[in-house]
């Protein structure tokens, strides 16, 4: 038997000892009722003030048979919530009426738009169009009217990374707070000939850590576990045409070469609704200027580090995208973000995250029953790039991205990709991969199973062979008992997609998860968890060992008002060779060969909707030949819902032989809300070893969905002679005006 049959052997011994395991010890989980209503039409839209007194609500849809779904799940709701649903021609309306019999103790600490509100209270609306169980929206709003929004992936994951157009309001009662959601059709994708939607309605009580909802499985609400909404007929998009033109001004000056560049320029995206179905979005003269500046923070792996994309053009119906483990949340999947076949940010930035102009791009994606797809080409300007002290001018590139994905099946489907283009080098380059993801949500008395199958292949002129990335993964999910998984990862050595991403090449991995979690009722606790995680990665053309890892964490606890503690203890091989800077940013050198480590980590977090809250992380153990002691504090402070400031220190000591060396990371964030409108976000970084701080701030004015101001100030410094006196490096500043204009 061949080596890598071997070793699939040993991963289906992996997964069928979890599936076999699950399904034998698995409890019984209640039978819930399919649920199901019919949408009211309206002839009268209400005013969306948060008052759901209007009278044209008196003829809405209503729901108020919520169960709880956290911590246990099918309980009877603490408190009562009311949704009523109706809609027009245009839009649809939901309506809430939260009830609280302390409402002096309701969380609403943010009032920031476009920040996330997992720590206050809040009630969102899930709606999958389509009812095909495998993507949709989500809705959301906290007591201060602030909206959030997410598209789903898949048919249970979710990305906040998406931005719609709609409107919202909340008020508070003498017994709670009441919230209105006005959903054009414009800001969704539909089938106009099908009247049954998938919904569901959810609610958060951050006191009682507690979340409920109108339907539920598996301790989950999302579009794979949602009822049904009928009655959805006769809909318009309009002209379906969102124009949205843009004015962006940017300087930046580099105070070490001592030369500054500035500009001011006018932008455009387009956004048509071809169909209800598909949508076609085109750019000129894009600009990014107020996008969010990315973390800065010490890199201790001999890996370069994964950015999450975060500018609007790309995020704008990204999950037609996706493919394979993209973004897949799965256990025993070890695998990160090696070998992805498409990673936006390799157009229009380069390597080291600097703008680079794009003249233009175009965008079609949709679906067509039971297809979808997603089709992108972008036109990247001239650029010069250095590397290694050379200087190199790269032509004008074309970026091609085509994924289409069938669904079979009840929930599952099967797919390919194509990429073409190399924005980081003047030669061409080339994608093709297959993948199948199934998935079941009702597998087995609660649990739901997913497996993912994927093969892609790079055709890159500088290599002849030995240019392909596969893989399999298993993955158990349930809310209480038995869960895992496992994994099984190849990147062959010349792998080297142009428009993806990879860490590691000629590498294999193996890896799997065992877990374990009791729900308690009646007690101050609320679950305990316990877990075991293999991690082998090898050197794929050798055998040899490149990192190996088990670890085991006897006991994760949750409190019931919030509070969690964890214990975890790991044994590493770790392997250093010439060549490579095992140690990141820290730059120990350390004996070539292999280590053998064993470390231990503590962690301790307080409810986050405190208004004081904060964790600390504690990890010690061996380091290579040497010892390590990192203690890793966190503080939040919310002295209003105006301001909320964050900071964080991480020390740590490495012993090693023949030298100390003290890493130091500080982190400052200040949230300045002035309004429901208007807010401000300050970030300060620093760290001893490579001496940089940096300094990012971005204003910004909601001034209606779709229409804002952005100004951003960012600086680089550096301390020199480590006597923290900072000299600055670099400067830029920016503005955008957008306004989104809806026929």
């Amino acid at each position: 038997m061949t080596k890598s049959a071997k070793e699939l052997v040993k991963l289906a011994t992996i997964a069928s000892l979890i599936l076999n395991v699950g399904v034998a010890i698995a409890q019984n989980t209640p039978e819930q009722a399919g649920k199901h209503f019919t949408a009211a039409r309206t002839d009268q839209a209400p005013q969306i003030d948060g008052d759901i007194s209007d009278a044209a609500w008196a003829d809405a849809a209503h729901i108020d048979d919520w169960l709880q779904v956290q911590p246990l799940e099918y309980r009877t709701a603490s408190e009562r919530t009311e949704v009523y649903i109706m809609y027009d021609e245009n839009a649809l309306y939901f309506g809430f009426y939260v009830h609280d019999s302390k409402p002096d103790e309701i969380t609403a600490n943010v009032l920031q738009q476009g920040t996330v509100t997992r720590f206050d209270d809040k009630v969102s609306v899930i709606i999958d169009p389509f009812n095909m169980q495998r993507g949709g929206y989500t809705f959301q709003l906290n007591p201060n009217g602030v909206r959030v929004e997410a598209i789903y992936i898949s048919g249970t994951r979710g990305s906040p990374d998406w931005e719609g157009v709609w409107n919202g309001a909340t008020k508070m009662q003498d017994d709670g707070w009441t919230a209105e959601f006005e959903i054009p059709f414009k800001s969704l994708s539909f089938d106009p000939n099908n009247d049954t939607w998938g919904v569901n309605f959810s609610r958060n009580l951050q006191r009682n850590q507690e979340s409920m909802a109108w339907y539920s499985r598996n301790g989950t609400y999302n579009p794979a576990s949602s009822g049904k909404m009928d009655g959805i007929t006769n809909l318009t998009q309009g002209f379906g045409l969102d124009v949205v033109p843009a004015l962006s001004g940017n300087s930046f000056e580099d105070h070490v070469v001592g030369n500054t560049v500035s500009d001011v320029q006018p932008s455009v995206d387009l956004f048509y609704k071809v169909t209800p179905q598909i949508n076609l979005a085109v750019t000129i003269n894009t600009d990014f200027s107020a996008t969010e500046a990315d973390t800065n923070t010490l890199n201790a792996s001999r890996f370069r580090r994964f950015f999450s994309e975060k500018r609007a053009f790309f995020l704008n119906d990204f999950d037609a995208f996706k493919f394979g483990l993209t973004d897949l949340r799965l256990n025993g999947r070890s695998s990160g973000n090696n070998a992805l076949a498409f990673y936006s940010r390799r157009i229009g930035l380069s390597e080291d995250g600097q703008p680079v102009d794009i003249v233009g791009g175009i965008k079609l994606s949709g679906r067509l029953g039971k297809t979808e797809f997603g089709a992108l080409a972008i036109r990247q300007d001239e650029t010069t790039v250095t590397s290694g002290g050379v200087t190199e001018i790269i032509d004008p590139t074309n970026a091609i991205v085509a994924r289409v994905s069938q669904s079979i099946f009840s929930e599952s489907k099967i797919g390919l990709i194509f990429t073409d283009g190399n924005p980081a080098e003047n030669q061409s380059n080339s994608l093709y991969g297959a993948d199948f993801q199934y998935r079941d949500t009702d597998f087995y008395a609660g649990k739901s199973l997913d497996a993912v199958m994927l093969y892609q292949q790079t055709e890159d002129p500088d290599f002849n062979d030995n240019q392909a990335s596969y893989s399999a993964a298993v993955s158990i999910s349930s809310n209480e008992g038995f869960y895992g998984g496992a994994q099984y990862f190849v990147v062959e050595d010349n792998y080297s997609p142009g428009l993806g991403f990879t860490q590691r090449t000629n590498a294999k991995l193996i890896s799997s998860n065992l877990s374990y979690r009791w729900l308690l009722e009646g007690s101050f606790i609320e679950q305990v968890s316990t877990h075991i995680n293999t991690i082998s990665w090898t050197v794929l053309d050798t055998g040899d060992v490149d990192f190996d890892q088990i670890a085991w964490t006897p006991f994760n606890i949750q409190l019931r008002r919030g509070d969690s503690l964890q214990f975890k203890i790991e044994k590493k091989t770790r392997v250093a060779r010439a060549g490579e800077r095992s140690t990141g940013d820290l730059g120990i050198a350390v004996p070539l060969g292999e280590h053998s480590n064993s470390n231990y980590e503590i962690s301790y977090k307080t409810p986050n909707y405190l208004d004081l809250s904060g964790e600390v992380n504690i990890d010690l153990g061996d380091y290579y030949d040497g010892d390590f002691t990192t203690i890793n504090p966190k503080i939040s402070w919310q002295a209003n819902r105006h301001i909320l400031i964050s900071s964080g220190y991480k020390y740590t000591k490495y012993e090693m032989p023949d030298e100390t060396v003290f890493a130091r990371e500080v982190e400052l964030d200040v949230n300045i809300a002035f309004n429901s409108k208007v807010s401000l976000t300050s970030a300060i970084e620093y760290d001893n070893i490579r001496r940089q701080a940096s300094f990012n701030n971005r204003l910004r004015w909601n001034i209606k969905p779709g229409q804002d101001l952005w100004v951003v100030f960012n600086q680089g410094l550096v301390d020199q002679d480590q006597d923290y006196n900072f000299a600055v490096e670099s400067t830029s500043a920016a503005f955008k005006l957008r306004y989104t204009l809806r026929f």
